[in-house]
């Protein structure tokens, strides 16, 4: 049983929407993200990620001093009346229809919003203490439940109405929020949510973690602000890699290893992995296709995912890589950029290798936090995501 709250959102009020959320770093390069903050002086990138290199303690002053700021001229308002917030959003032919909404902290000690990704307590204690700094929690945890006909119906039943923000965002995102307090709505909105039994966190761990981390400080903080939509409207990029070097090997002794457990075919054009179990490679100027056809023998069904067949026989085994998550060595590319970022990246470094990854899927993600597991770093690509900024929760 899933508990869900309205709230008083703080929202854009006397300036354009789109100008003021925080476009993900994750999207635009350094370059674009200072120019976008430039043209735009009232953002929230200020406050996420505020001017230069500010020492730790003035950039806290310079992002609550933009914050207030914000506030005073009431370029955000917070609202007076309890809302519950729909939220649409449209990248080219996919589109995902959820809400915006409280949920408890306790849910998630109780395992009943459940996580599939590690969280590092230096990360955790980063964003708790921006949160912290500000009171406010500016980006929502991205949440997926169980599709439910009856939910998707009562969502819809708000959306005839004119949107009260409709606007392209900076990856070509349409992202629609209707903002509701129709009491018969929100009542029939949280009776529905309590048929859910889990929310599975998608993206957004580490903000979890450090919601967590401020209840313990300040027990009256046991809310924060999720953005929730069905798992069968979440969807999943792939999120690839890129090895500096081949741990000493010849191309030739590089690949005569991998072979042992990958079927390994030169490709005369980009490959993009079309099923599981197979992989693309790219190593100079040369695209090649693998599949494995080794065999394994799982201590846990996480084995037997795509990226850590990769991880344990390639990664850890022939290239030495036995940290992924911190080894200097290895970088992720996240799918949005395409394969032409992974031949960039190793056309710079010639002794570099890329691999194309085949994306997990929400049904492996749900049984990992299901079983309390934890899958590997980068392992999942949620995109379009809700954006930071578009509502924001003050938690005072």
């Amino acid at each position: 049983m899933v508990d869900i709250w309205p709230f008083f959102g703080t929202r854009p009020y006397n300036q354009e929407a789109k100008t003021l959320i925080a476009p993900s770093t994750d999207h635009l390069s350094i370059e674009n993200i200072e120019a976008f903050k430039k043209n735009n002086y009232w953002n929230y990138l200020k406050i996420l990620n505020p001017v230069g290199q500010l020492k730790e303690k003035d950039s806290l002053l310079e992002a609550k001093s933009h914050f207030n700021e914000m506030k005073k001229n009431d370029v955000i308002k917070k609202d007076d009346l309890l809302h519950f917030y729909i939220y649409q959003i449209e990248l080219r032919d996919h589109i995902q229809l959820g809400f915006l909404s409280l949920a408890s902290i306790k849910d998630f000690e109780k395992n009943i919003i459940r996580a599939h990704e590690k969280i590092y307590e230096g990360r955790k204690i980063e964003r708790a203490d921006q949160m912290m700094n500000l009171n406010t929690q500016i980006g929502p945890i991205y949440v997926s439940y169980p599709s439910k006909k009856n939910i998707r119906n009562l969502l819809l039943s708000q959306t005839n109405k004119p949107p009260s923000y409709d606007f392209e965002s900076f990856d070509n995102s349409i992202h629609k929020l209707w903002c509701v307090t129709d009491t018969e709505f929100i009542k029939n909105l949280k009776y529905a949510m309590k048929k859910i039994s889990s929310f599975y966190i998608a993206d957004g761990h580490h903000r979890m973690g450090a919601m967590q981390f401020i209840n313990k400080k300040y027990p009256n903080n046991d809310k924060f602000m999720i953005a929730a939509f069905p798992s069968n409207e979440s969807k999943i990029f792939d999120y690839n890699r890129v090895i500096k070097d081949l741990n000493g090997l010849t191309k030739e002794a590089f690949i005569e290893i991998l072979s042992k457990n990958f079927k390994v075919i030169k490709k005369d054009y980009p490959f993009k992995p079309s099923k599981k179990n197979e992989f693309g490679m790219y190593h100079e100027e040369q695209w090649y296709s693998l599949e494995f056809i080794g065999l394994i023998e799982p201590n846990e069904f996480i084995d037997t995912l795509d990226i850590n067949l990769l991880n344990n026989l390639c990664f850890k085994k022939i290239l030495d890589i036995k940290d992924v998550n911190n080894d200097e060595r290895i970088r992720f590319i996240a799918g949005c950029h395409g394969l032409s970022a992974l031949e960039k990246k190793v056309n710079e470094n010639p002794d570099s290798v890329a691999f194309s990854i085949f994306p997990s899927e929400i049904s492996d993600v749900i049984r990992v936090a299901d079983n309390n597991l934890t899958m590997p770093p980068k392992s999942t690509w949620f995109d379009p995501k809700p954006l930071d900024g578009l509502v924001v929760y003050e938690f005072n």
